[in-house]
């Protein structure tokens, strides 16, 4: 009877540690699998601009920059105002400039009001887009394309509990979309008013 209880603990424990190696190598956890579960895959045209620009930063290996960090010899960070204008110009981006990027690329923002709004800073692109119209949604209600924002960054909601981040420090994020960072704690969820 002990031999038995041992071989049923010893199988349950084989069981427990391939499913955690399966989850690591998925790079997800049980916990996000339960979570995000029933969430469906929903593709729209802030998420799809989110990943073709995520994917050529990489390729083309773009640095993260702020204006306290990262400035070329002249003191300017390089953070052009279009997503076309940075593939000639400096390969910089930051959070904000990221996200305005994708937005004028999905058609919710344009070069002007980038460069009208200092749509470079996060806080100034939060202020704007509730200026122009986006809801603040619950975190319940939170779909693919949705803006999440911290203080002081802002990221894409991706879907299945994962963001499109631009990264942040000197280094773009190499993993698009990327495990969200619920720790930083969204300080609200915007959603564009078509979506």
């Amino acid at each position: 009877m002990k031999k038995i209880r041992v071989i049923i603990i010893a199988s349950l424990l084989l069981i427990a540690i391939a499913i955690a190696v399966v989850c690591v190598t998925r790079k997800t956890t049980l916990l996000d699998d339960m979570l995000y579960a029933n969430e469906p895959d929903i593709e729209n045209s802030i998420t799809i601009k989110a990943k073709e620009i995520h994917t050529y930063m990489e390729e083309n290996h773009y640095g993260y920059c702020t204006y306290d960090n990262r400035c070329n010899h002249d003191g300017n960070c390089g953070l052009n105002a279009t997503f076309e204008l940075s593939k000639t110009g400096y390969h910089n981006t930051c959070c904000a400039t990221y996200v305005s990027w994708v937005l004028q690329e999905a058609g919710y923002l344009t070069k002007q009001e980038h460069i009208d709004n200092y749509l470079n800073g996060a806080n100034n692109l939060i202020r704007y887009l509730t200026k122009k119209g986006w809801k603040e949604i619950n975190k319940k209600d939170i779909q693919p394309g949705d803006i999440l924002c911290y203080n002081g960054h802002i990221a894409i909601y991706g879907g299945r509990g994962r963001q499109y981040d631009a990264g942040s420090k000197e280094y773009v994020n190499k993993e698009a979309p990327c495990k969200i960072s619920w720790g930083m704690n969204t300080e609200k969820i915007l959603r564009a008013p078509d979506l």
